[in-house]
């Protein structure tokens, strides 16, 4: 439903004390340092990144997550008690940042619709790349159904955290994921800044697909604020290209980023690695000279939650091991 059939005694009520909870928290919040272009609130009205109002009485009980990064951000914002189901990833630790903690939340879904319905939440939480057709009907049900914006930036997942957690009634802990979040990469950007200009790294992110992650992707940010060149996007790749061997030769970079996981279960990581190493076309290239095929784990470099920060300490540490230290 959108925001123009709302009937107009709502629109009224709503107006009324949004402007009253407006003043409220502008009076609250002077001088502290805010994620903008959060969805505005109402009474208990959300609006998503579909631009579909949500209304909810009260702080949603029964939450299902359908994506491993909303599991990840859920799980740092409310009681495992407040989550219905999250999804099948959540307890496998090669993509998932939580697997431990998913133990205390007993269901694990795929995203469809059966599986969501039968569960009867109070809320379901789903990116906006995710099926049309499968937002559509769940809403059909009249089960209240938020749609966030998939991020592609770290900011832009600072933002997600935000507008989840002012749905689930959860502001503070939103504020304290973000606070965190903000404190680790200023630590990390205190080290990097040492790094000589000379000595800055040019790595390439290598998947079972190839190389990836180019202009506009969220590994592209990572390595922007772990002071490294992202060869991908060097290469004038986009976010869903893939890099050829002819241009992972002219890049020359100084490490290549192997997988620990595969979605499929189906790739020799093991054996990617030596054919990577072993293969005669690539023996010019720095990193296959020096062996600087390195690995570090999937789901930090993949995830659009919190621990992305981690993903820009393990590639910051992997370029400059000399200047940045554990967090």
């Amino acid at each position: 439903m959108s925001a123009r059939f709302v009937k107009y005694s709502a629109i009224r009520t709503g107006i009324i004390v949004f402007l009253g909870l407006l003043v409220a928290f502008a009076g609250g919040c002077a001088g502290k340092s805010q994620v903008p272009n959060q969805p505005p609130v109402s009474s208990g009205q959300f609006t998503d990144s579909t631009g579909y109002v949500l209304t909810l009485p009260q702080k949603p009980q029964k939450i299902v997550s359908l994506l491993s990064s909303t599991d990840e951000i859920l799980m740092g914002l409310v009681a495992p008690e407040r989550i219905a189901a999250l999804t099948y990833l959540a307890d496998d630790s090669g993509i998932s940042n939580i697997s431990g903690q998913a133990k205390a939340v007993s269901r694990k879904i795929r995203a469809n619709a059966e599986s969501v319905i039968a569960l009867q939440p109070d809320l379901v939480i789903i990116s906006d790349w995710q099926p049309p057709e499968l937002i559509q009907t769940l809403r059909e049900t009249g089960m209240p159904v938020y749609v966030y914006k998939m991020p592609t930036s770290i900011a832009e997942i600072k933002q997600a955290i935000m507008a989840i957690a002012q749905v689930v009634g959860e502001d503070e802990a939103g504020s304290r994921l973000v606070a965190e979040m903000d404190q680790q990469l200023a630590q990390i950007a205190g080290q990097v800044k040492q790094v000589p200009d000379d000595k800055r790294q040019v790595i390439i992110r290598y998947t079972v697909m190839g190389g990836s992650d180019g202009k506009g992707s969220t590994f592209d940010d990572i390595c922007r604020h772990a002071g490294v060149v992202n060869g991908a996007a060097a290469a004038g790749l986009e976010m869903n290209d893939s890099l050829t061997k002819e241009q992972l030769v002219a890049v020359n970079p100084d490490i290549i980023l192997l997988p620990l996981w595969d979605y499929a279960g189906k790739t020799d990581l093991q054996k990617l690695a030596v054919e990577l190493q072993e293969d005669p076309a690539l023996q010019g290239v720095k990193a296959i000279r020096r062996h600087k095929l390195i690995s570090v784990p999937d789901s930090h470099l993949v995830c659009t939650s919190q621990y992305i920060v981690q993903g820009v300490w393990d590639v910051a540490r992997v370029a400059y091991p000399d200047y940045v230290k554990d967090e």
